[in-house]
């Protein structure tokens, strides 16, 4: 929700940016306007701060029920799902797509405790499609010079913002709305999996 806001008030500042630039806007009436843009920005970033704090609680649950299912050999042990969600960023996500791959298969209620047949589960395409989803938008984004949550560069000052708003805001917003996409992708996602988990632990 958050990241379909950002790129809505993104789209509504394009003129003052080209008014800014050709000194037809003054820097105060430019910072009214970005005003709500900057504001959305920070709760995208705490947003964000929220949701790594909730995948590290998930995850370090999923793993350790996994122990107790006897999913043996586990390449994401309770502690290295604390590692991934903190440091999987670096890795562009692919870190985090295997870790997710194996959670998936982990939790598949048609495998009995200890046995060693659930590698070999198959995955939902959801994971796939949420991780070329990702890509996309960080490519978009590394091509326009965006931060993470696809909006401009926030940290930059009014005449780099207002470049980034006149100039590339095709590129920015093409980075949001995959970010976006892959976003409700992995919604359903997780959704499937807290489902099959839950039948796998017998929980209700």
């Amino acid at each position: 929700v958050v990241q379909v806001a950002l790129i809505l008030v993104q789209l509504t500042l394009k003129d003052a940016a080209t008014d800014f630039i050709n000194d037809s806007l003054s820097a105060a009436e430019f910072d009214d306007k970005i005003a709500l843009f900057l504001i959305v920005g920070v709760i995208a970033g705490a947003a964000s701060v929220a949701q790594i704090v909730i995948m590290i609680i998930w995850t370090f649950r999923l793993a350790k029920n996994h122990q107790v299912l006897n999913r043996q050999p586990q390449s994401f042990s309770p502690g290295a799902t604390i590692a991934v969600n903190l440091l999987g960023g670096c890795t562009l996500g692919i870190l985090n797509y295997f870790m997710w791959r194996e959670l998936w298969k982990a939790s598949d209620p048609e495998s009995a405790p200890g046995d060693p047949g659930w590698k070999q589960r198959l995955v939902s395409p959801l994971l796939t499609v949420y991780l070329v989803l990702s890509l996309g938008a960080i490519a978009a984004g590394f091509a326009s010079g965006v931060n993470q949550f696809g909006g401009v560069r926030t940290s930059n000052n009014a005449e780099d913002l207002a470049e980034d708003l006149a100039d590339q805001l095709a590129v920015i917003s093409l980075s949001g709305l995959l970010t976006a996409a892959a976003a409700a992708v992995f919604i359903v996602f997780v959704r499937q999996l807290s489902a099959r988990h839950m039948k796998a632990i017998g929980e209700t």
